[in-house]
């Protein structure tokens, strides 16, 4: 009989897990104004729910995204904010990154766009 160490059953375990490791919340405070809280890691899977959800917003909605809860932020996931937030003419604003979130950012050369406040 062969066994297997318990750390390869938990990495084998953990290959097949595709609980999401993130959240986007939207509340809407008003018909032209919303915060969207992103929570968890936003990698590479992610990704494709923030590009959509940033897609489906109203152009004529000022948004605050909350980054607060963010605890992982790949690269193409700060473009995709990035991205909306220039092309957004000021109307979505990145707000209360954590430091290694904000250092991502600002590394892409958005740091700009950063709001310190506490989002809504």
């Amino acid at each position: 009989m062969t066994t297997t160490p318990m750390f390869l059953d938990a990495v084998l375990d953990g290959l097949h897990d595709t609980t999401p490791r993130h959240a986007i919340d939207t509340e809407q405070y008003s018909p032209g104004y919303m915060v969207l809280r992103l929570y968890g890691d936003f990698d590479m899977t992610a990704r494709v729910d923030l590009v959509d959800t940033l897609n489906s917003l109203d152009p004529a909605t000022t948004v605050d995204i909350d980054l607060s809860g963010v605890t992982f932020l790949y690269s193409g996931a700060a473009a995709a904010l990035i991205a909306a937030a220039d092309t957004a003419g000021g109307r979505i604003r990145l707000c209360a990154p954590h430091r290694p979130v904000a250092m991502i950012i600002t590394a892409l050369g958005a740091g700009h766009l950063l709001d310190h406040r506490t989002a809504a």
